[in-house]
């Protein structure tokens, strides 16, 4: 009887930090390129240390067990979890003030299997803590990033610069700014081109049946084209252009760089929104439009005052894939001389060094969350409470049936 009222994604995030405990909690190199050795929890800390870390994954269980109906539970339970985190950060940090010496002055140390893993449980318990809070919305905003902003003070204060992925970052600062520019420059300028080319195409195929064949099967056929090749198809043209037209050239349109990048990602980007737009007028209840019709309304003032504010929600869910999406794949785009957070995914992968991979591939899963977070909560105030679920089944649904 017990067991069907612990929720199931709870559990499975006490069970993954539970068998975390036995991976190894840290990796200890020489240096930055050998492989290193795992310690285990018990090599690096004290025994109080070790209660500490221990304390929260107990309270978390009592709470699961005891008191999961009750609202003040689940929050409690998310601030523990961040807790976690902040612990796990903070043994790290301490782990390599303990451990690099003299004797090994350039020594690293680098997060563990078992800290990763404590991690993602940690983030399960948040997500499900999140998923029953009916508290008031500055609560849930403490709960979903108190571990984020006390991690942040952390790094400030000096208490995290041992980690090695952060001593990867204090040698390219500068450096890591300038491409995370780039990487929203890239992402954000093709998501901006495919909504002015998909919301239009969108709208034609809705209003012209016969246009929305041939439309789909474009936009569906270039999202089964891999990323990479889609970049690599598009350099012979542009670099044949750029060489019979100097104009092009000094106007930064050429084979590798931006330009092809761009392209590809906008691209990519066309079918959410394209057939968000599409869906989304298609979606209308029909009165509706049969009312506006009614009271005089032409269609340009049906399409501006009935249409499209009732189909913006939709439409916004649209251009957050693309925009998620166009994050992700603007990393692949550093092959091609584009920039952005690839330049050190690839870099990291040249000199086999993991930790500079993880300079380049953590910030970029960082920035697609928040944009998710942010096109959620812009959504959620555009959207009209009455169509508010169906907006929001519609928004991501239609997207994977398409794709």
């Amino acid at each position: 009887m017990l067991t069907k009222k612990i929720d199931r994604v709870l559990f499975s995030g006490i069970i993954l930090g539970l068998l975390s405990f036995g991976l190894k909690f840290i990796v200890f190199k020489e240096n930055r390129l050998v492989r290193g050795d795992g310690l285990y929890l018990w090599h690096v800390l004290s025994p109080y240390e070790l209660f500490l870390f221990i304390a929260p994954w107990i309270l978390i269980i009592t709470f699961m067990l005891l008191s999961q109906k009750r609202d003040v539970a689940w929050g409690i339970t998310g601030l523990l979890a961040n807790i976690v985190i902040l612990l796990v950060f903070l043994f790290i940090g301490q782990s390599g003030t303990r451990l690099i010496t003299g004797d090994f002055p350039y020594a690293r140390i680098s997060i563990g299997a078992g800290a990763w893993l404590f991690l993602l449980a940690a983030y399960i318990i948040i997500v499900s803590s999140l998923k029953h809070l009916r508290s008031r919305k500055l609560f849930i905003f403490f709960v979903s990033s108190l571990g984020f902003i006390v991690l942040v003070i952390f790094a400030a204060l000096g208490l995290l610069e041992e980690i090695s992925i952060l001593k990867e970052y204090a040698t390219r600062k500068g450096r890591f700014l300038n491409e995370f520019g780039r990487h929203l420059v890239l992402a954000g300028t093709s998501v901006l081109f495919a909504v002015v080319i998909g919301i239009p195409f969108g709208l034609l195929a809705f209003r012209r049946k016969l246009f929305s064949k041939p439309l789909f099967v474009f936009v569906n056929s270039v999202q089964t084209i891999p990323s990479l090749a889609l970049f690599g198809i598009m350099i012979a043209p542009l670099a044949i252009l750029s060489q019979r037209y100097p104009l092009l050239r000094e106007l930064g349109i050429k084979g590798v760089g931006g330009a092809p990048a761009i392209i590809a990602l906008t691209l990519y980007a066309l079918l959410p929104i394209t057939r968000n737009t599409y869906t989304s007028l298609e979606i209308l209840d029909p009165s509706v439009i049969e009312s506006a019709r009614g009271m005089g309304m032409s269609k340009i003032q049906i399409l501006f005052n009935v249409e499209i504010p009732l189909s913006i929600p939709v439409v916004l869910g649209g251009v957050r894939i693309s925009l998620v999406q166009a994050i992700g794949n603007t990393t692949v785009a550093a092959l091609i001389g584009a920039g952005g957070f690839g330049v050190f995914v690839f870099q990291g992968l040249g000199q086999a060094v993991p930790d500079l991979i993880l300079l380049g591939a953590l910030p970029v899963i960082a920035l697609a969350i928040a944009i998710d977070k942010i096109f959620e909560l812009l959504i959620s105030m555009v959207t009209p409470k009455g169509i508010r679920p169906q907006a929001q089944r519609v928004g991501v649904r239609d997207f994977e049936e398409a794709a």
